[in-house]
């Protein structure tokens, strides 16, 4: 059963949620953009996706205090699978059953 306070916070997530692409959406029919932005526009899911995943990598903590191997292993596939491929999903699902695999055989 869902507690009333999970409800709220639910309701209030998709109402930011809604609040801060709305205007933006509505903009975007009035307002030009030049080339140059649009193709900036692309690159944007990949900026931010390496923005979340740069931290964990450059800062993963060790398990009981030993490097865990398997997750080096994994960002190198996936960093060599999206030069390769230039494709990020590609290089998600590389790098995931990459250290799937290494948690298994290790």
């Amino acid at each position: 059963m869902m507690s009333i306070g999970i409800l709220i916070v639910i309701v209030v997530a998709a109402i930011a949620t809604y609040l801060t692409r709305y205007p933006s959406m509505v903009l975007s029919r009035y307002l030009k953009v030049s080339p140059a932005v649009e193709r900036g526009f692309r690159y944007m899911p990949i900026g931010v996706f390496a923005a979340l995943i740069a931290p964990s990598i450059f800062y993963h903590p060790t398990v009981n205090g030993q490097i865990e191997w398997a997750f080096y292993a994994a960002v190198v596939v996936a960093v060599v699978t999206a030069w390769l491929t230039r494709s990020a999903l590609w290089s998600m699902l590389a790098g995931v059953l990459i250290i799937a695999l290494l948690r298994i055989l290790l």
